[in-house]
């Protein structure tokens, strides 16, 4: 049986203005050192042709100030959630950086794509979370550093997750998700699928 997740969905209404443009939402949870600057890159290729924002959030609290003073330097509207005083996040903005691990789980039920943290360098440092985003039923792609993480180099074998080496690699991957919206909820259906029968099997 798969593990229960019940998000504040509520927090999805922050991103309403963006929905409603038909933006792309995307996702960089629970990153390690280096693995920002790979996701600002995933971004940057992103923005070249389509408009999105990115919801990011380091996994170490102790990496919050001096990951977000780094974030000013790429000239990207920022805001930070626990700085939000609006209902809705500004649609000029495109990073939403997330410093508060209590709604970090939440916030998968609003992206449109999960950036897997933990994987994105072939040295990051944190854990992935490869469950919570399968159970929000969103499609995950894996960085380099999966390969180490049994869980994200099955998922990957098995094809149920996306898994990429490079920046561009991840972009490519990203757009084509959102391109072809039914091979991703297949694509999201089978995750599901692989992760109930890998619970099952280890229970």
């Amino acid at each position: 049986m798969l593990p229960d997740y019940r998000p504040d969905t509520s927090l999805c209404e922050r991103f309403a203005d963006f929905r409603e443009r038909g933006y792309w939402v995307f996702y960089a949870p629970n990153t390690s050192e280096g693995e920002e600057a790979r996701a600002y890159g995933v971004l940057f290729d992103i923005l070249r042709k389509k408009t999105a924002i990115m919801m990011i959030s380091p996994a170490d609290s102790e990496r919050y100030e001096p990951v977000y003073r780094d974030a000013l330097k790429y000239s990207l509207p920022t805001i930070r959630h626990t700085r939000l005083f609006t209902s809705k996040v500004p649609k000029n903005n495109r990073i939403y950086f997330i410093e508060d691990p209590e709604p970090v789980s939440d916030f998968y039920a609003c992206a449109d794509v999960v950036l897997l943290g933990g994987t994105l360098t072939a040295e990051a440092t944190s854990e992935p979370d490869l469950v919570t985003p399968i159970l929000a039923g969103k499609p995950v792609i894996a960085g380099p550093g999966g390969q180490r993480n049994p869980d994200v180099a099955a998922a990957a074998a098995a094809g149920v997750i996306r898994r990429t080496d490079t920046v561009e690699e991840m972009a490519d991957a990203l757009r084509a998700l959102q391109d072809d919206p039914e091979a991703t909820r297949k694509l999201c259906a089978d995750a599901r699928a692989w992760l109930e029968a890998r619970t099952d099997k280890s229970a």
